[in-house]
């Protein structure tokens, strides 16, 4: 991937100074460049934490306004802020005037619903501001991250700002890739749900290629390594078996292989299903080189 982004980071537990929350917001140097992502819906808060988020050295700090997440939005942040783009933009505001170089961001969806597209306001809004760059995941809050892909919303929001606009949404394929920059002319494209038990989908797409079926097994393995490395053996197996769900799908022994996997108790008991299930795997990055 040419840029990285973290996972959703609560403000408010950034202000209270929440130890688990720092760690997120740890970046390595070969993550870079990476931006931060932080949700709230107070400006005052949101600006508190975009100071401690600077001090990353984060290529952007983004704020998100389109998570569905139940959690998230009855906060009154992430997807809620769609229904006041007002308080959007005093949020943008708040936080572009309180960071000393670092640039702004925002991520939203097209609206609540596919009747409501209240995210084109809120997208203006936010380049007034002083955002520099909106990346449009362009499915209604209802529509989840099944529904139909709203290239025409993508593309009238790039003619309605003058920042950079970035697509997301359904982008699991090169053909996906072709039709977003076709029909939208977005400057860039994000990959999320896509890259989940696919983390080579970057390097295929870029590479004009069509990402394969199941990714090799010296790549679960690296995972596993990194995953042992970064949170530690005990916190790291829950999350991890979670990430082999994605690996499995498509998979003859998917489910045998996912059952063993929740009865595994350590890390070298993983180690050890991943490559009974998935030895027969080649490398197929070497087909590409």
């Amino acid at each position: 991937a040419d840029e990285v982004v973290t996972e959703l980071i609560s403000a408010n537990a950034l202000v209270r100074d929440s130890r688990r929350t720092y760690e997120m917001i740890r970046l390595h140097k070969d993550e870079e460049p990476a931006s931060v992502q932080i949700f709230g819906a107070d400006p005052d808060v949101m600006a508190d934490a975009a100071q401690r988020v600077e001090s990353t050295g984060c290529g952007f700090i983004d704020i998100n306004m389109g998570c569905p997440a139940r959690k998230v939005a009855k906060t009154g942040a992430g997807a809620a802020l769609l229904d006041d783009p007002k308080l959007a933009g005093r949020i943008v505001k708040k936080v572009v005037d309180a960071v000393k170089k670092t640039p702004v961001s925002i991520k939203i969806r097209t609206g609540r619903n596919q009747k409501n597209k209240s995210g084109l306001e809120v997208a203006m809004r936010a380049a007034d501001c002083g955002a520099k760059r909106i990346t449009i995941h362009a499915r209604s809050v209802a529509d989840g991250f099944s529904g139909p892909v709203d290239y025409g919303f993508a593309a009238s929001l790039k003619k309605s700002v003058a920042v950079e606009v970035i697509g997301n949404g359904g982008i699991k394929s090169h053909q996906d890739v072709c039709t977003w920059v076709e029909r939208t002319g977005c400057a860039g494209l994000m990959i999320g749900q896509g890259a989940l038990g696919r983390p080579s989908i970057f390097g295929f797409i870029k590479g004009g290629v069509e990402p394969p079926g199941f990714e090799t097994l010296a790549t679960l393995l690296r995972h596993c390594d990194l995953m042992e490395e970064y949170y530690g053996p005990e916190r790291a197996i829950g999350p991890m078996r979670g990430h082999f769900v994605h690996y499995s799908k498509g998979l003859f022994t998917a489910r045998k292989f996912r059952t063993e996997i929740n009865d595994a108790k350590n890390f070298s008991q993983l180690r050890e299903i991943v490559q009974k299930h998935f030895l027969f795997l080649y490398n197929p990055l070497e087909d590409v080189a």
